[in-house]
């Protein structure tokens, strides 16, 4: 059941404890169908954990998630058990030890992509959004925003101190930059960590509703950055769509204008730092969204 290119996926990353992984979690199904009367579909489009719609009996639909044990998947796990209630998608059980989750499952499911009407998107958006932040209450050590920022640290190691691929002087200016709003930050919230377009559902029951949440502390205009990241190159004037987005979401959710650019700056060489690291090219779009978060500053 489990799909090749997610076997392969998990050899490539982890070897041999992968290999060990996808073996117990094909046993942890069995165990799970006995357990819950599940009914099994077919797997989703498959990233890093296991993700796979059922049904419980004959009554109720769900979805069904198993992590690879990680700190990925422990700060899901929280950040679910956190938001509960506040626009995230509800969880009907879970075994922290066994790595799973059932989740509620949001039908029809449609994301924010079907909608096609920006000003809508960003409401739609900017509701989630604010029904789902709020102060840290768990224990749990979520990673942080200055946590992530170590990532173009890594850059300079890879490279012996230069900067790779990604220009030279727009990584000295996310490293300046990065401290200044930390050092400044006051009002830290848990945030989702990936709000953007594919992660807000439609629900018939439950309205829009949020899903795979990272968990992030951090101030909340960071938690945007994300979601203006995305869709974007099909607009004919890009860095327009940027200006009227970052405007909306500062207006509607009463963030700081500046401080959204000035994230969105740091996070577009963090998100091209990540993408070096990874062995990818998409370092080109986050270097490309960049100068639009620098030229907006400018302004």
């Amino acid at each position: 059941m489990i799909p090749t290119d997610f076997r392969l996926k998990m050899q490539t990353m982890y070897g041999d404890a992968g290999d060990d992984w996808m073996t117990d979690t094909e046993d942890l199904m069995e165990s799970l169908k006995d357990r819950f009367q599940l009914t099994y579909g077919e797997p989703f489009s498959l990233s890093y954990n296991f993700v796979i719609p059922v049904q419980i009996g004959c009554e109720r639909d769900a979805v069904l998630k198993i992590g690879y044990p990680n700190s990925d998947f422990s700060n899901e796990f929280h950040a679910l058990q956190d938001f509960q209630g506040n626009g995230m998608v509800k969880v009907i059980d879970y075994n922290k030890e066994e790595g799973w989750i059932l989740l509620d499952r949001l039908m029809p499911g449609s994301s924010l992509l079907s909608i096609e009407d920006e000003t809508e998107v960003l409401s739609v958006f900017s509701h989630t959004a604010k029904r789902l932040w709020h102060k840290p209450v768990s224990t749990h050590p979520y990673p942080t925003v200055e946590s992530w920022s170590k990532g173009i640290g890594r850059l300079r190691e890879r490279f012996n101190g230069g900067t790779g691929p990604i220009p030279q002087e727009l990584v000295a200016k996310a490293e300046a930059l990065y401290p200044e709003l930390l050092s400044s930050s006051t009002d830290l919230y848990l945030l989702h960590g990936d709000l953007h377009h594919g992660n807000i559902l439609y629900s018939d029951s439950s309205g829009w509703t949020a899903i795979d949440p990272k968990g992030l502390i951090g101030e909340r205009e960071y938690d945007c950055i994300q979601f203006m990241l995305n869709e974007w190159e099909k607009w004919d004037a890009p860095l327009e769509l940027l200006r009227y987005r970052t405007e909306t979401i500062a207006s509607l959710l009463s963030l700081s204008y500046e401080r959204l650019l000035q994230y969105g700056f740091c996070h577009s060489i963090l998100s091209a730092s990540w993408s070096v690291e990874g062995g990818l090219d998409g370092w080109k779009t986050g270097v490309s969204l960049a100068g639009m978060f620098e030229e907006l500053l400018a302004e």
